[in-house]
């Protein structure tokens, strides 16, 4: 017998899913050294009234939980960007634009002891679009973090970004970062303007993102024509409930269901994957001939999996996510059910890679996952977790309106009748 876990693992570890990176990718190179400095001092008093409120605000939230060595960090913090301040307000002043941007980057930092994890980049650009300053980070900056890089940017640019000097205009992709910044800026002589869109910062991150991937990134399923966010966000909610009830706790490779969702007419087989405690999810087959395959074929799961395709939900790290699908996650707020446990939806291929699946698959899985659940919800309680035989149609909500799902849990004598029409 093939094992469906045996063939999902060849696809979860190839390398579509390899995002992960050994070691931090973006450098702050600054090799610059500040030359002439003006001795105006307008404006430094305000300046370092105003950045004395905003770390003592800082201060007091440190003190309020108590911890005493981070008010003494906080403190030295303050005494440094005091320096700092001196520092910048002597450069001279070129007529001039830059544009800063901090942002969750596309790309993966994977610690050999510790969590893989996206990194915010931090990207100061001037006028010329030259690099002026970056900076990787685990979490997104404070106001005050992004104002002390944006003076080391102006005291010691990158190599190759000029010399240090303050420019007149600072453009952020970031309104909240903008009303923070702006008084401190102004102090500056320096205006701080707020543009949603950075094509310059863009371009260099997309660079930076495809020079740093291993892989090429993979497809998100927001991709698909005519897929809607509502949705995809309805099949992240039924996918957090079915890992939520562990189905794989009462079934295994020897359960398939046959289920029917409209518009179809004919049933698709669907096997619980999670019974061997190494990859959970549903295997999804077309025909009932596929399923009989895996049970009869003497091939190995990789000849399987080139032989014939399949419709696969399995569950994984976000590694395993595409960073569109990430995003749209994290912009509608759609639920996952545990860290390790997000969804991917997606068909097989004879190369042993992950395509994205037809509109089509994704409205069946949302028939058929609202069937199982109500399937489990009334049955496994009632028989005390005992599988029992199956034949019934439950009516299940989805995004498109009321569905009747046809769902039957075949014997397994049943699965090699020639005669079992589905």
């Amino acid at each position: 017998m093939v094992s469906w876990t045996g063939v999902i693992l060849i696809m979860t570890m190839g390398e579509p899913f390899a995002h992960g990176h050994d070691t931090t990718f973006v450098s702050s190179a600054q090799d610059g050294r500040t030359r002439c400095a003006s001795r105006s001092t307008r404006n430094a008093v305000e300046l370092l009234r105003r950045v004395a409120l905003v770390s003592h605000v800082f201060t007091r939230a440190v003190v309020s939980r108590g911890h005493t060595t981070l008010q003494g960090e906080a403190m030295a913090s303050q005494r440094q960007l005091a320096r700092l301040l001196k520092q910048v307000q002597r450069l001279n002043q070129r007529d001039e634009y830059w544009a800063a941007t901090s942002r969750l980057a596309r790309m993966w930092i994977t610690p050999k002891h510790a969590p893989p994890y996206r990194p915010y980049v931090t990207l100061v650009l001037s006028q010329q679009g030259k690099i002026v300053s970056s900076h990787v980070l685990e979490h997104p900056p404070t106001a005050e973090a992004l104002f002390a890089e944006l003076l080391r940017a102006m005291r010691r640019p990158a190599w190759g970004a000029g010399g240090a000097r303050r420019p007149t205009r600072i453009y952020l992709d970031n309104a909240e970062d903008v009303a923070a910044l702006a008084p401190l800026l102004e102090a500056l002589n320096i205006q701080c303007v707020y543009r949603p869109v950075l094509s310059m910062a863009d371009e260099v991150m997309g660079e930076m993102e495809t020079h740093v991937g291993k892989y090429k990134p993979l497809p998100g399923l927001v991709s698909i024509p005519s897929v809607t966010p509502q949705l995809l966000g309805h099949l992240y909610q039924l996918a957090a409930q079915f890992y939520q009830a562990s189905p794989w706790g009462w079934f295994h490779d020897h359960h398939s269901f046959a289920i029917a969702c409209p518009p179809e007419d004919t049933p698709r087989y669907a096997v619980v994957m999670g019974s061997g405690g190494e990859v959970f999810g549903l295997a999804v087959y077309d025909q009932l001939e596929d399923v009989r395959s895996m049970f009869t074929s003497p091939v190995s799961p990789r000849q399987m999996a080139k032989m014939s395709t399949w419709f696969v939900l399995f569950f994984e790290a976000a590694l395993a996510v595409s960073f569109d699908d990430l995003d749209a996650m994290a912009v509608n707020d759609w639920p996952v059910a545990a860290p390790h446990a997000y969804p991917v939806f997606g068909r097989t291929t004879p190369e042993q890679a992950l395509a994205l699946p037809a509109k089509s698959d994704l409205l069946w899985m949302e028939g058929a996952l609202g069937a199982l659940l109500a399937y489990m919800d009334e049955h496994m309680e009632v028989y005390q977790g005992e599988v029992q035989p199956a034949d019934l149609t439950v009516s299940v909500p989805r995004v498109g309106g009321e569905a009747h799902v046809h769902l039957r849990l075949l014997e397994f004598d049943a699965i090699f009748r020639e005669d079992h029409g589905g």
